[in-house]
């Protein structure tokens, strides 16, 4: 049975931080109620200003509603787990597959930018998001090239994942993934990351756009700029109790950086060659660059 002290633990901490949203979702739906009430009251000049303020934290109350269901949807699938009511050999729940569920997609992954833009976190809800993730990573295009170039979501179902993505299309639809949904990670001046949902249907529905980015504003506020975990990766990236299954792609850039000594070329030109060896091989990008930095393979 693997309802051990920490998983207990671990499901203890995550209530807590369903509890910790529910109180900020209840403070910022009393500022919005002050400001709506002003709003009715107040001369017509003033009405403008309370409006905006009523409608910022309505928005705020909503982010942390958001983030508390899906951190309230993984505590309970922990539990079940814990107490084996999902059978022996059951995988330990994933919280993003939690966030699969709140947007009523098949799969989902999460990429964090580190510095200069570089990917230095992905986080999958199963292993057909995974899959798809490290296959827009070899072969550089994709959804998350485009979010994070664009700043803007898309959407893509049927052939026209075909027509966006040459090549990713095919390669993704080969795992049966029909329909991709993806939109970036923002604050005003930066893109954290993007977040990208997959489907095995074309039809999606009516309000998967809205719940995209609901999720996403949810995720880039509430988890990702958590004021209670601490950064202290090398690439600026917090430590993030939600992601514990999340893998970080230091070991990518630590190849590259040898390679480019090796081979006496660019950073970039050197992340092509790894991601080139690991399409010729059909071998994962992490395992490529684990051969390189255990001195194992040389690509020149």
């Amino acid at each position: 049975m693997p309802s051990s002290s920490d998983a207990n633990n671990d499901i203890g901490a995550v209530w807590h931080w369903v509890a910790q949203e529910r109180h900020r979702a209840g403070r910022a739906a009393a500022v919005a109620l002050r400001h709506e009430t002003q709003a009715a009251m107040a001369r017509e000049a003033s009405r403008p200003y309370h409006r905006r303020f009523a409608a910022l934290y309505r928005q705020i109350e909503r982010r942390h509603l958001a983030a508390a269901r899906m951190q309230a949807l993984h505590a309970v699938r922990l539990q079940r787990w814990a107490e084996g009511a999902d059978g022996q050999g059951a995988l330990r729940p994933v919280f993003m597959a939690a966030v699969a569920t709140t947007l009523g997609m098949d799969s989902v992954a999460v990429t964090v930018f580190g510095q200069q833009h570089t990917q230095a976190m992905v986080a999958t809800s199963n292993a057909t998001a995974r899959a798809a993730h490290d296959l827009e990573f070899v072969l550089g295009e994709g959804p998350t090239t485009d979010a994070s170039a664009s700043g803007r979501p898309l959407t893509a179902t049927g052939s026209a994942l075909l027509d966006r993505w040459p090549h990713y299309g095919v390669a993704v639809a080969e795992l049966g993934v029909q329909a991709v949904v993806a939109t970036p990670l923002t604050l005003p001046s930066v893109c954290l990351g993007v977040l990208c949902a997959f489907d095995s249907h074309t039809l999606l529905h009516d309000d998967v756009a809205d719940s995209v980015d609901r999720v996403a504003d949810a995720l880039t506020h509430s988890v990702l700029l958590t004021t209670e975990t601490p950064t202290d990766d090398e690439d600026g990236i917090p430590d993030l109790p939600l992601f514990t299954e999340a893998d970080y792609r230091a070991v990518v850039h630590q190849a590259a950086g040898m390679v480019s000594v090796q081979c006496e070329c660019a950073i970039d030109d050197a992340l092509v060659m790894i991601r080139a060896r690991a399409f010729t091989d059909g071998t994962p990008v992490d395992t490529i660059a684990g051969l390189i930095v255990a001195g194992s393979l040389r690509l020149c």
